[in-house]
């Protein structure tokens, strides 16, 4: 049965210019502000904050069918409008409750889907990273009753062109987001669509649609590199000529080296670059001995030749106990086993076997991406890398995922390789599974924790002639 009542109401009215679907009204002036802020902060400088005072007709629901449903109107005459309404979907029950959807933005559920189902893995994982950066876009402002499919197509449309403008806490200056590719885009939309499946679900925010999904948003064409096929080349010239000379120019950090004075490599190292080698022995290379790449004056006084002189004197220190050669393990062990580079960072000695055969690692789900445990059996040369590395700690690598990535770019500079990610190690060892063993693709998945047949295909990056020449001694 339903009620009405006359109310004064005042409150503080919190209004952006041409935006009008993010003003909104609120009853304390402190709630009032803190909103106004956050939009400043989200780059609409021209939210206004004005008290405002309002006559409206309370319109009150009660019923055994329903939840108690309140809500205010200017008049009576649509208040009753309003009642009568609900009163006829309750009845034939058909009544939809979408006061959550009232009251939560899509940043609220963002948020509470980071915190709920996101909180177990590490605060560097890409997800968690880009619902802190969508965090920041005022499309995470629009209520979820409000929030329509042109919305994410709008949000989609920028991120691909770049040029959003995101005002820094505490200064003028602004901080541009760069264009990202389609394959960013369709990740960020993806967890978008998910969050607004899980609140429809389980977390009571009715909607008629989800504008986030594919059907009602499109998402960016395919583009040529999107799906990632490179693998390490098996005649790699790091060291010709042009790359030598390079590899010898004057440090640009040093500001003790004068710019016109004359560099080179040591003649022994510019002769082993020169010679033949493949993209792994080059990365690798690069890797375990960095001080081959370091650049010397050409003119140098006695001094210097005598410095030269004792430095040679030294005792030599096992590669592996150099500097950047746990890298150098970590890189070679990742083409042998296929493993990813956050399962690397988190695995312990515990996970290693050693009693059958070449050995073997037993991953638990706890540090695997698809939260299942998987079994890697062991080469002989990736049970060597990981007996060649000191016992520091539980872990056998002791780093973490940002400083891998410093050092591979690092490496990939000294011997000029262009257009290869850490990720894609993962792509060389998988390929290598299929190209240099007789298993079949279910029990190489077992091994790399591809659980989608089509995934594993994606990851099987196959050299023409490689192929060719299984095909030819596969003939009978």
């Amino acid at each position: 049965m339903a009620s009405y009542s006359k109310r004064i109401y005042k409150s503080w009215r919190v209004s952006v210019a041409l935006q009008g679907d993010l003003g909104q009204a609120f009853d304390a002036l402190d709630q009032a502000q803190a909103y106004a802020q956050q939009l400043n902060a989200a780059g609409h400088p021209l939210a206004q904050i004005r008290p405002y005072q309002s006559t409206g007709w309370q319109a009150r629901i009660r019923s055994k069918l329903a939840p108690q449903l309140t809500r205010t109107f200017p008049t009576k005459a649509l208040a009753e409008e309003w009642a009568k309404a609900r009163e006829g979907e309750i009845v034939k029950r058909q009544f939809i409750d979408y006061r959550e959807a009232d009251r939560f933005t899509l940043g609220d559920l963002l948020r509470r889907y980071d915190s709920e189902r996101l909180s177990h893995l590490d605060v560097h994982d890409p997800d968690r990273a880009r619902i802190a950066k969508m965090g920041r876009h005022p499309i995470t402002l629009i209520r979820m009753s409000a929030i329509q499919a042109s919305d994410f197509a709008h949000y989609r449309d920028q991120r691909l062109k770049g040029g959003f403008v995101e005002p820094k806490q505490g200064g003028k200056d602004s901080n541009i987001w760069a264009p990202v590719k389609g394959t960013s885009v369709k990740r960020e939309l993806a967890i978008m669509s998910n969050v607004i499946s899980i609140a429809r679900r389980e977390w009571n925010v009715h909607m008629a649609i989800n504008p986030a999904s594919g059907v009602h948003t499109a998402r960016p064409a395919a583009e040529p590199g999107d799906e990632r096929d490179r693998r390490l080349a098996n005649d790699f010239h790091a060291g010709d000529e042009h790359r030598v000379q390079s590899l010898g120019a004057a440090p640009s950090r040093d500001r003790r080296q004068s710019p016109d004075a004359a560099f080179e490599l040591d003649p022994e190292t510019a002769a082993l670059l020169s010679m033949p080698q493949t993209e792994q022995q080059a990365l690798l290379r690069a890797c375990r001995y960095p001080e081959w790449f370091r650049p010397r004056k050409k003119d140098v006084t006695p001094s210097t030749l005598l410095a030269r002189a004792k430095k040679s004197a030294r005792p030599v220190v096992k590669a592996r106990l150099r500097q950047g050669g746990g890298m150098w393990a970590l890189f070679s062990l990742a083409i042998e086993t296929a493993l990813r580079r956050g399962e690397m960072v988190k695995l312990e000695w515990a996970h290693l076997h050693l009693n059958h055969g070449n050995g073997y690692l037993m991953l638990p789900g706890s540090i695997t991406k698809n939260k299942k445990p998987r079994m890697v059996p062991l080469t002989l040369r990736a049970r060597r890398i990981i007996m060649s590395r000191p016992k520091v700690s539980s872990f056998i690598f002791a780093t973490n995922e940002n400083t891998i990535k410093m050092a591979f770019s690092r490496a990939k500079k000294r011997v000029h390789i262009t257009d290869l990610r850490v990720h894609d190690l993962r792509h060389e060892g998988t390929s290598r599974l299929f190209e240099q063993t007789t298993l079949r693709a279910e029990e190489i998945g077992s091994i790399t924790g591809h659980t989608d047949p089509r995934m594993l295909r994606r990851y099987y990056n196959m050299r023409p002639e490689e192929f060719v020449d299984r095909f030819a001694k596969s003939r009978k």
